[in-house]
């Protein structure tokens, strides 16, 4: 209806200004005045309130639909943004799952290295304990050698002990024995001093020397021989008992 009112009235328009051009065309060239005022303006007036009236009702309607374009234009992108937003939320989850694997993974890589790190620190104590066992092993090799070492020289020690104790036994058997031997010598000096105290009273005044020299009276080692071996009464009787008469 909109349309059909603002057809008519661009019609009326259209007929009003062409029988206004008509009757200026025939006033220029023909100078005739037959222009009719109460045709021209109303149809005029009538056309454009016509066209005025149809094009101002077919507004709301061409806005409405304009407006109806626009929304189903609008619900289309609302619908493929939806679309959009959905796939961006899987991708989202699909980044956030891989984003935590890759979390857990850089966890394993770390526990990873610190267990390469405690490996290679076993494996330090173990090398500082294997070269610990080789030196104990070594040290108990000489603890064993310098164990028989010791029991070798216990033995000998034992044995110089048994040797030396049979030495003591019989050193004192010798003592003993030296002791009776030292009475009886003793007595036997005691026997030849008074022998040779009364051999030199009675003239046997010739002494005798350990050295195997005899010393007549008179002579320069006379006085100082005072412990003589022998007394001889001659000469002749110290020189057949080995002795010799001295330098000087």
């Amino acid at each position: 209806m909109e349309m059909v009112l603002a057809f008519l009235g661009f019609l009326a328009c259209l007929i009003s200004l062409g029988y206004g051009l008509y009757h200026l065309v025939r006033y220029v060239l023909k100078k005739e005045k037959r222009f009719s005022k109460k045709l021209f303006w109303p149809l005029l007036i009538g056309g454009l309130v016509l066209l005025f009236t149809g094009a101002g009702l077919s507004e709301p309607d061409a806005a409405a639909a304009n407006a109806e374009k626009k929304y189903s234009a609008l619900h289309a992108e609302y619908k493929s943004l939806t679309k959009e937003h959905e796939a961006l939320e899987k991708e989202y989850k699909s980044v956030s799952s891989e984003a935590k694997k890759l979390k857990n993974n850089t966890e394993d890589q770390d526990k990873l290295k610190q267990l390469e790190k405690e490996n290679s620190e076993l494996k330090k104590t173990q090398k500082s304990l294997q070269a610990e066992i080789k030196a104990l092993q070594e040290n108990q090799k000489k603890l064993k050698e310098d164990t028989k070492t010791v029991k070798a020289e216990n033995e000998t020690l034992h044995q110089d002990k048994t040797k030396l104790e049979k030495q003591l036994k019989e050193a004192k058997s010798q003592t003993a024995s030296s002791h009776e031997d030292t009475g009886n010598s003793s007595s036997n000096t005691y026997k030849s001093d008074e022998a040779t105290t009364a051999d030199t009273a009675e003239g046997c005044n010739i002494k005798g020397s350990k050295n195997g020299i005899y010393h007549t009276p008179g002579s320069t080692y006379y006085d100082r021989t005072t412990d003589p071996a022998e007394m001889f009464c001659s000469v002749e009787e110290a020189e057949a008992a080995g002795y010799r008469a001295p330098k000087r």
